[in-house]
């Protein structure tokens, strides 16, 4: 399995979601680092990780009330 990054325009709006997007994250050791840029109005969500699929992030996030979307 190769590292990946995989990028997504997500619906954080507030500190508080992205204090639960890591929580939730921290549930998956594939996933190394990941961040969110508030400066973006699409407050993108970076993530490097081995063998996962954006399909599985996306579905967890949902899981929170997250929606995120793969940016091509």
């Amino acid at each position: 399995m190769e590292d990946c990054i995989l990028i997504f325009r997500t619906s954080i709006v507030r500190k508080q979601d992205v204090k639960r997007v890591g929580t939730l994250l921290a549930k998956y050791p594939q996933i190394h680092k990941w961040n969110v840029d508030f400066e973006d109005w699409e407050k993108v969500l970076r993530v490097e990780c081995l063998g996962m699929n954006p399909a599985e992030i996306s579905d967890a996030l949902r899981t929170i009330n997250i929606c995120a979307k793969e940016l091509e």
